[in-house]
């Protein structure tokens, strides 16, 4: 049986490479030969995207394989895409700058990949974990601007735990510790911009970030959002994001791990919730 299962592990560790030259070219494997010469961090080609570091001894393939593989943050309807596109051409067309922020941005590979698919815009990439946040700066472009803290609701400090899976790492909140910034303090960061794209991925601090100052939905185009109640039964991770935002016009689609919300109608100054 143990021989058996050996033989399966490495079947199942060429196929995962396989895989990976499949979805980010033959240089992928060169991450091999970094962990033969003891390198703590390593730099893989992504063809569009160029290099993106990755920790050899963490979470951070994982995380290049649901952005550039799995393609979790694509619009992947043609009609959803031609959508989404003429709300970004006609915010260009209005002389403002699309601004995509990137909660949990991890180690940049989303901020990257918006970075790139909207190359006006000006995203926000804010990540509390150090180790993380380290390897974000390494992968950080001209239109990406990075912030060391959590997103919240409010103002204040959180602590951190969960810090050795870093795709994983929870926040609390606390007297010190890590800065929270808000959604709207992120949006205040560019002069004339306007709320494109939210991307949240906080591992359950969307409790959080939902339980109030959510009138930034307001003047949102999109969000993609993933839900943490499988993460944390029982805790009601996701209600405060159902209640807000179910009082404004979004359709609501299923991408990958991800709920993505995207508006019916154009928001304006006189706009109410529903």
């Amino acid at each position: 049986m143990r021989h058996y299962r050996r033989v399966v592990s490495i079947a199942s560790r060429i196929q995962r490479n396989i895989d990976d030259v499949r979805g980010f070219g033959p240089s992928v494997l060169k991450r091999h030969l970094s962990r033969l010469k003891r390198d703590t961090i390593t730099a893989i080609e992504i063809k569009g995207y160029g290099p993106i570091h990755t920790r050899l001894s963490n979470t951070d393939m994982d995380v290049l394989r649901q952005v550039f593989s799995q393609k979790q943050y694509r619009f992947i309807w043609d009609n959803l895409e031609r959508r989404v596109r003429a709300k970004y051409d006609a915010i260009v067309a209005s002389g403002k700058t699309p601004v995509i922020i990137d909660a949990g941005a991890n180690i940049g590979a989303s901020s990257v990949w918006f970075a790139h698919e909207y190359p006006k815009s000006k995203v926000i990439a804010v990540e509390p974990d150090p180790g993380n946040f380290g390897v974000l700066r390494l992968n950080a472009r001209p239109n990406i601007e990075i912030h060391e803290a959590a997103i919240g609701a409010e103002p204040g400090h959180v602590s951190l735990f969960n810090q050795q899976v870093g795709m994983a790492v929870r926040t609390q909140r606390a007297e010190t510790g890590v800065p929270v910034l808000s959604i709207p303090e992120c949006l205040e960061m560019v002069p004339k911009g306007e709320a494109f794209i939210v991307k949240i991925d906080i591992e359950g601090f969307e409790s959080d970030l939902f339980a109030s100052n959510t009138d930034w939905l307001e003047h949102t185009f999109a969000v993609f959002i993933e839900p943490h109640d499988w993460l944390l039964p029982y805790e009601g991770t996701s209600q405060s994001f159902q209640k807000a935002l179910v009082r404004w016009p979004f359709d609501l689609f299923l991408i990958g791990e991800n709920l993505l919300y995207v508006r019916l109608n154009e928001p304006s100054d006189d706009s109410t919730p529903v």
